[in-house]
């Protein structure tokens, strides 16, 4: 087959410069890059420290809120607890007031209380337990 241009147009998915690395024998060191400006340094590393303390900011807010939800879902807990026992108060009261209606359930009250209908005697019997 014939070669129709030169290796420079061929497409290759390794970078020359990782083929300067796998070419360069064992022993000696690989090439390293130059160092950094000071001014790159630094504003990396107050980028770094920022994003350090933004992270922690969260998680301290994260941990804030969680331990704020628990406790509000714990008083929201108490409160239906209690709720239900004043529902449960409420429907006992209105059965009170339902039975207090009745005529014979008074006068069976009034009779425990003592009072009598006119012209009638109350006999006092012990209880034969």
């Amino acid at each position: 087959m014939m070669n129709r241009g030169s290796e420079e147009k061929v497409v290759s998915f390794r970078s020359r410069s990782s083929q300067a690395f796998q070419s360069n024998p064992p022993n000696q060191p690989t090439p390293s890059r130059p160092p950094l400006p000071p001014h790159v340094r630094r504003r990396r590393w107050i980028w770094l420290i920022t994003m350090l303390i933004i992270i922690l900011w969260s998680g301290s807010q994260l941990f804030v809120q969680a331990r704020e939800v628990h406790s509000k879902e714990m008083d929201l807990l108490k409160e239906k607890k209690h709720l239900e026992q004043l529902q449960q108060e409420n429907r006992a009261l209105e059965q009170e007031v339902d039975r207090l209606h009745d005529e014979a359930y008074l006068f069976e009250l009034a009779r425990k209380l003592g009072y009598k209908k006119p012209g009638e005697e109350i006999l006092d019997l012990p209880d034969m337990r």
